[in-house]
Formats: structure tokens, C-alpha cells, sequence
């Protein structure tokens, strides 16, 4: 619509948001995305086979890994060693990346999802 005043149209030269607001997020996430997908790939050499069978990483969000584990003894295995593993992933992605390791146990089916 035109300025009445000046004749101007202020609509004219401007580019749709939404395709300005991509390529922002697609570089504001490019470096997190890249660090989680080594993180995923290491993730067998970091804790090893018999822990990467019963663990897998979920999500790396402002520093705090999530990893889903089978069961709680996992857990407790993997929490004992957080340090290691943090200290492991820093060596491949860079310290301070990973701050945190939190484990959530994976919900198991029940019967009567099953049947």
C-alpha cells in the first residue's frame, strides 16, 4: 500500500521472512548438528560395544547430552563414567560441548502393547 503522503510503496523490494529465517537456522544449527553426528558415530568407541548395544545418544541441546539406555543398571554404569565419556567426546568435538550427560531409561513394552 502506498505512503499517501510521499507515493511511496514500503512493501516493494522486501523478501519473504521465512526463507531469510532458514538460512539463519540452518547456520545457527550447523555446528550442533555436525558435533551430535560425531557424537552418535563415536559413540561405540567412547563406551564401548557392550554399553553401545544398550544405549544410544538422543540429543545434544545446550550442552547437555540425553542418552536413552535399556535399563537402569545402564544407567549407573554409564553415570559412573560420566567424566571419562565427556572427556572423550571433548577430545573429538571440542571441550565444553558436552557439559552434562543425562540417561533416561527406555520405556519397555508392556503385554498389553504388545499383544
Amino acid at each position: 500500500m502506498r505512503n499517501p503522503w510521499t507515493g511511496e510503496d514500503p512493501d516493494r523490494g522486501l523478501k519473504p521472512l521465512d526463507s531469510t529465517l532458514e538460512i539463519v537456522l540452518e547456520r545457527v544449527t550447523e555446528g550442533r548438528l555436525a558435533a551430535f553426528e560425531v557424537i552418535k558415530q563415536a559413540w561405540r568407541s567412547v563406551v564401548g560395544s557392550a554399553d553401545a548395544d544398550r544405549s544410544q545418544p538422543i540429543r545434544l541441546s545446550k550442552g547437555v547430552l540425553l542418552v536413552e539406555v535399556a535399563d537402569g543398571t545402564t544407567a549407573s554404569k554409564l553415570r559412573l563414567r560420566q567424566g571419562e565419556i565427556r572427556e572423550a567426546l571433548g577430545g573429538l568435538i571440542g571441550r565444553g560441548e558436552v557439559a552434562q550427560i543425562k540417561f533416561r531409561v527406555r520405556r519397555s513394552q508392556t503385554r498389553a502393547e504388545a499383544g
